[in-house]
């Protein structure tokens, strides 16, 4: 579609140059280019950007969210990295957070209504945030009480 346009305007300018000249376009003869009419049509074809293939039934918002989502899933996975004791089960906490987010997104994965998507995504950031809020703070008073004594054996 692209190549049909832009060699029809080329032949527009090649057979009725002064009309378009009316319109602003400049005509630049093959001699003056360097290249044929299908040479520059190929050249703009292969520049120019493609335009998008997207379902234009798709409203944008759904990739926003999905977009929101993935980097939440990635936030929590990075920040889970930090958890590196284990719990009561012996497991490490680390992983305890990693599969129960897996198993929250895996829940809402299939939620239709955007406003919900939405909520569970600020309520998701909002939850790591005070969780890395509460883990610096925890950290910072045990930098502050010092080296724990050592275990006697």
């Amino acid at each position: 579609m692209l190549r049909s346009r832009v060699l029809g305007l080329i032949s527009q300018a090649v057979h009725k140059p002064n009309a378009l000249s009316a319109v602003g376009v400049r005509f630049i003869s093959e001699e003056q280019l360097g290249a044929s009419a299908d040479q520059v049509a190929d050249l703009f074809e292969r520049n120019l950007l493609k335009a998008s293939r997207k379902k234009p039934d798709q409203p944008p918002r759904i990739l926003t969210t999905r977009r929101e989502a993935i980097s939440l899933y990635r936030e929590i996975w990075r920040y889970s990295a930090l958890f590196l004791w284990h719990d009561e089960r012996g497991r490490l906490f680390r992983d305890v957070i990693r599969t129960s987010a897996r198993q929250e997104f895996e829940a809402a994965r299939f939620e239709p209504d955007p406003e919900i998507i939405n909520k569970l995504i600020i309520t998701g950031r909002d939850c790591v945030q005070r969780t890395i809020e509460a883990f610096a703070a925890r950290a910072k008073r045990l930098e502050a009480e010092g080296p724990p004594p050592p275990l006697r054996q």
